[in-house]
């Protein structure tokens, strides 16, 4: 019996829980907070990129919002979520959306040429399972492949990073949830037009939608 995309996630947690940074499937509320600029800029085709497309959640959100002529590339680094996510939205299934070219890569977006190609990125990554200079090299591969006046948007837990902290217990894995929080605060000061909560989501999350071309960091950045 082939599983459900809940299913497998729900299989990812249990196998990863600090990769899959999430309890549940994102649902289709955060999906729309997330894709909320892109549903308001009209009927234009544009290129998107989802970054951590996990079982489908909010790259089903994502599609359905799409215009005839647009291209969605989803970037899933586990082998069986990315396989899921072909299942989904390729080959056969992808009749669903006729008026769309959708794309899934088994790789990091490290493997993606730093052109500014991208009208709209959706970023699904649980930063605060990261490193802070991973975070930072993320946002600035965001900031290389978006184009003029192009949005960035994701989404983190409300709270997150404080209960991480207070569930820490270690010195060292406590100054990095703190990294992290920093490198966030950073890129959303400078970059940040737009925040969302959304409480219809296990847990709550607040979005955040960045355009890196009307803004600038008052210090050097993470380059």
């Amino acid at each position: 019996m082939r599983l459900s995309g809940h299913q497998h996630f729900y299989q990812y947690v249990a196998r990863d829980f600090r990769r899959a940074g999430a309890v549940a499937p994102s649902s289709r509320f955060l999906g729309y907070a997330m894709t909320s600029e892109l549903a308001a800029r009209g009927p234009a085709p544009a290129r998107v990129l989802e970054v951590g497309g996990g079982s489908g959640s909010i790259t089903e959100v994502i599609a359905r919002r799409m215009t005839p002529g647009s291209r969605l590339d989803v970037y899933e680094i586990d082998d069986v979520l990315a396989d899921v996510l072909r299942r989904r939205f390729t080959g056969e299934a992808a009749e669903r959306f006729p008026h769309l070219d959708i794309r899934i890569y088994n790789s990091p977006i490290e493997s993606i040429e730093a052109r500014p190609v991208y009208d709209y990125i959706v970023s699904c990554l649980p930063f605060t399972n990261f490193q802070p200079d991973a975070v930072g090299r993320i946002f600035e591969s965001y900031r290389a492949l978006l184009a003029p006046d192009g949005v960035c948007s994701f989404y983190e837990y409300i709270l997150v990073r404080r209960l991480a902290l207070m569930v820490s217990g270690k010195p060292h894995e406590r100054l990095r949830v703190v990294g992290v929080g920093d490198v966030v605060r950073r890129y959303t000061s400078a970059f940040c037009f737009k925040r969302e909560v959304v409480l219809c989501n296990i847990p709550p999350a607040g979005v955040y939608h960045l355009r890196f071309s009307r803004g600038s960091f008052p210090h050097e950045s993470y380059r």
